[in-house]
């Protein structure tokens, strides 16, 4: 016999389903493509357990004749090309005719559809891709399709799917991508017999982006808008300075498409080129129309990635018009804010103690430290550097400086962050860190003495033969990471009701992984309930965050759960959590601080264990040994 066999025709459907058909959303973002193209200006997405169970799609579109209904179930069927001219200039969503046929193979699927009301709509209905079932009917105008039990007859495929909380959010973030580049017509999602999306028709793209991710986001971006030959564009770009630290705020459409393409997105970047600090990410919606001819879109099954005809040119017209636009937002904003900014030295004498309401944080010197003199704090001339002695640059010293010791031995050099720590006498105060951390074999313990503040920013430590730097915010940010999280894990995090509930906006996908993620926001001391639409309710906090920015920490880790943290892993959440909370409570690094405050902050520093970097990886301190000095000063 022949090795060479022909595929029975169910099989063949169930291959062209594995390309067509990865999971629920697959077959969401094929059925809502085809209602665009039938040109409806309604469409309504229904669900059930993520999609798994049911997936219902209506739209009111053109519709479909009882003949067409029939030729729309089988293979490579389609009214969108005819000839092989017309795959070279593709201005619909689909085009290939596979999609109705592979998802009628792997489900219970029912068509139901009418294209004049006069005649009356027509239904049929598949399983596993045989006809079980067809007969006229009263029906409106468009179309509707149900897919019921996906994967029934493939339980090898079905056992791929995943839970129903990850599926349902693929298909709710499609939903939005989707809306987001048809702005014109009506979009709704509802899941499970909860109305999660309605977003009503829209006279622009950027009415559409602030219906879908919030107005706050909308009106932060930058307009910018060109045309140039056979392309042009519109779309929202961030300034440099609201930059995020994940790509997950990019959307890029091309013919209302939304795809991936390497030429726009780096040309996007290219656009920024130094403007965008390390490790960080512009924000843009973006919008581009191309000759069909210039496009192919025939390049993946799931009709996500394009190929550009022109791509050279395509690059330089975007970098191009970007880098202007950015250029052009950055020369207004230095013209209309350059006078309206204050002297640094204005807020330069401010005491760490006297702006703690304000700043959300409050650093506790020891209970030996006499109170600070008044004269320090509200001396006018007070430079930025506190100098020891008189003849140094000239500046004279707000006050005598009064040391602190730490006394610290063998066995405080092993306390743990559990433990009660160690009081505080006067005297030279005690820096100590383990060697074993920075590649030494043995323990350094050496007395060290403040000098002073460098710029509001760094503190400025004498040692034996050395000079050490330490980062205020960087240090006073450890302090908080290792207070909060032993103050959790002892159940004793302190939460504080709010009298006035701060509302908050969200886009609905974080919205969404918000209320997922509901029970590990109350052990954190959150309080937050759904207040309607896009907004949520924010009643009771963690005290640590009484006068910080909470809604601003609350986004932050909610944009990196999008990345990292929607596999549930509960250690990674909190540690997300902890992070942002002791950042946003901890010392900024222009907060003026007494020299009291300073050997404070160092005292509570050396009571930790890990000393070397703050929660984000950054170091602590640097140091620089006399040896190094003096050899900067050598004669050449």
């Amino acid at each position: 016999m022949s090795k060479i066999r022909i595929l029975p025709e169910s099989l063949i459907n169930k291959i062209a389903a594995g390309e067509v058909v990865e999971r629920p959303a697959s077959v969401v973002k094929e059925l809502v493509e085809n209602a665009i193209d039938a040109g409806g200006d309604q469409i309504f997405v229904t669900i059930k357990n993520g999609g798994k169970d049911y997936i219902s799609v209506l739209d009111n579109g053109e519709g479909m004749s009882e003949k067409d209904a029939h030729l729309a179930i089988e293979r490579h069927a389609t009214s969108k090309i005819e000839t092989d001219e017309d795959l070279d200039k593709i201005s619909t969503m689909g085009f290939r005719g596979e999609a109705l046929a592979a998802i009628a193979s792997v489900s219970r699927f029912e068509l139901t559809t009418c294209g004049d009301e006069e005649s009356g709509g027509f239904q049929v209905r598949l399983e596993g891709g045989k006809i079980v079932h067809s007969s006229r009917m009263g029906f409106p105008k468009g179309t509707r399709i149900t897919v019921e039990n996906l994967f029934f007859n493939t339980p090898a495929r079905q056992k791929f799917m995943k839970s129903v909380n990850t599926e349902y959010n693929h298909i709710h973030d499609l939903v939005l991508r989707l809306a987001m580049g048809n702005p014109f017509i009506q979009f709704r999602l509802t899941h499970n017999n909860n109305l999660i999306l309605n977003i009503p028709k829209d006279t622009d793209f950027k009415q559409r982006i602030g219906h879908c991710f919030g107005t706050e986001i909308s009106q932060e971006l930058i307009e910018c808008e060109h045309e140039e030959s056979y392309l042009s564009f519109n779309g929202l770009i961030s300034d440099p300075t609201h930059s995020k630290s994940s790509k997950r705020w990019q959307h890029v459409y091309v013919n209302d498409r939304y795809v991936k393409c390497q030429t726009v997105n780096h040309a996007i970047y290219e656009g920024y080129k130094t403007l965008l600090m390390k490790n960080t990410h512009p924000v843009f919606f973006f919008k581009l129309q191309l000759l069909p001819s210039e496009i192919d879109v025939n390049v993946h099954p799931a009709k996500t990635e394009i190929r550009l005809r022109n791509a050279n040119l395509v690059h330089t017209i975007l970098s191009e018009q970007i880098s202007k636009q950015l250029k052009k937002k950055e020369r207004s904003s230095f013209t209309s804010t350059g006078q309206d900014k204050k002297p640094d030295n204005q807020n330069r004498h401010e005491g760490f103690f006297n702006t703690s309401k304000q700043n959300g944080f409050e650093l506790q010197a020891p209970d030996q430290l006499s109170p600070t003199d008044p004269d320090e704090t509200t001396e006018q001339n007070i430079p930025t550097i506190y100098a020891e002695t008189d003849d140094q640059l000239g500046f004279l010293p707000p006050s005598e400086p009064k040391p602190i010791t730490k006394k610290h031995n063998q066995q405080d050099s092993q306390l743990s962050i559990d433990e009660k720590p160690p009081s505080s006498e006067e005297g030279p105060f005690r820096f100590t860190q383990s060697r074993e951390n920075l590649n030494y074999n043995s323990e350094i313990l050496s007395d060290f003495t403040v000098i002073g503040q460098l710029q509001n920013k760094y503190i400025l430590v004498q040692g034996e033969q050395k000079l050490i730097l330490i980062d205020q915010h960087a240090a006073h940010e450890r302090i908080r990471f290792e207070e909060i999280r032993r103050q959790y894990f002892n159940s004793n995090l302190p939460t504080q009701s709010l009298l006035v509930p701060i509302l908050m906006e969200l886009p609905p996908h974080d919205g969404l992984l918000l209320e997922q993620y509901q029970d590990s926001w109350e052990k954190m001391g959150f309080i937050i309930d759904h207040f309607g639409g896009n907004d949520y309710s924010i009643k009771e906090i963690p005290s640590i965050l009484k006068d910080g920015d909470v809604v601003k920490v609350i986004k932050e880790v909610l944009d990196e759960m999008a990345q990292f943290g929607k596999s549930g892993k509960l250690e990674l959440f909190f540690d997300q959590v902890f992070e942002k909370m002791a950042c946003h409570s901890a010392i900024r690094a222009s907060q003026s601080l007494s020299r009291e405050e300073m050997t404070a902050l160092i005292n509570q520093l050396v009571q930790h264990d890990i000393m070397l970097h703050c929660p984000h990886g950054r170091p602590i301190w640097i140091e620089f040994t006399l040896d190094e000095l003096d050899k900067r000063f050598k004669r050449i």
